[in-house]
C-alpha cells in the first residue's frame, strides 16, 4: 500500500489527491445529510422516534445529486486548487521559519477562507436548485460565521502543516481535515437553505 501511494504521488498526484478529495467530499456530505435528518428543525429531519429507528447512515435516503456535487467540489479543490495554492505559497515563502509559516497560513486563509468557501457554498446551493439572488443572500448571511470557524479550524492546522508536513503529502493531510470541514460547509449551506424555505 505504501509503495502504491508513493508511486501514485510521484506519477499522478492530481488524480490521487482528486480521488481522495472527491471521496471525502461525498462522505462529508453524507454525514451532513445524516445529521440534518436526525436534527429537529432542519430540512428532511425525522421525528425523534424515526431518528432512533434509522440506521446511522442510510444510503437509500441520501440526496445523490447533492453528494455527487460535494464529491466534484472535493475532487476539484484537492486535485487542482490545494496543490497549486500550496506550491505558490511555498515558492513565495520558502522554508519552515516562523515568518514563512505565518505568511503562508495568513495567505491561505485569506484566499481559501474567503473565495474558496464562498465558491464551495455557492456551488452547493446552485446544485441544490437555488437561484443566484438566493445564493448571494445565503453567502451574506453565512460567511461571517464560516470565516470565524475557518480561523478556529484552519489556522492551527495550517500552522502545523506548513511547518511539519512535506509539500507532496500536504493535499492528502488537508483532505482529512477537509472531511470535517466538508461536513460543516455542507451542513451550513443546506441548513441556511432549509431556514429560508
Amino acid at each position: 500500500m505504501r509503495r502504491w501511494l508513493d508511486r501514485s504521488l510521484r506519477r499522478r498526484p492530481q488524480l490521487l489527491h482528486g480521488f481522495i478529495g472527491g471521496t471525502l467530499g461525498a462522505c462529508g456530505d453524507a454525514i451532513a445529510q445524516t445529521i440534518e435528518r436526525r436534527r429537529p428543525g432542519t430540512a428532511g429531519a425525522a421525528t425523534a422516534a424515526e431518528a432512533t429507528a434509522q440506521p446511522a447512515l442510510e444510503l437509500s435516503s441520501m440526496d445523490v445529486r447533492r453528494a455527487a456535487g460535494a464529491a466534484a467540489l472535493g475532487a476539484f479543490f484537492s486535485g487542482l486548487v490545494y496543490p497549486r495554492v500550496y506550491a505558490v505559497l511555498d515558492a513565495r515563502w520558502p522554508g519552515t521559519t516562523a515568518r514563512a509559516v505565518c505568511s503562508k497560513t495568513a495567505a491561505d486563509i485569506a484566499l481559501l477562507g474567503t473565495v474558496g468557501n464562498s465558491f464551495s457554498i455557492g456551488c452547493r446551493l446552485r446544485i441544490g436548485g437555488e437561484q443566484l439572488p438566493e445564493v448571494l443572500v445565503a453567502l451574506r448571511d453565512t460567511m461571517p460565521a464560516v470565516l470565524l470557524n475557518e480561523l478556529r479550524v484552519w489556522l492551527p492546522y495550517n500552522l502545523l502543516a506548513f511547518r511539519l508536513v512535506p509539500t507532496p503529502v500536504r493535499p492528502a493531510t488537508t483532505s482529512l481535515v477537509t472531511l470535517c470541514w466538508q461536513v460543516y460547509i455542507s451542513w451550513t449551506a443546506h441548513h441556511h437553505q432549509a431556514r429560508v424555505a
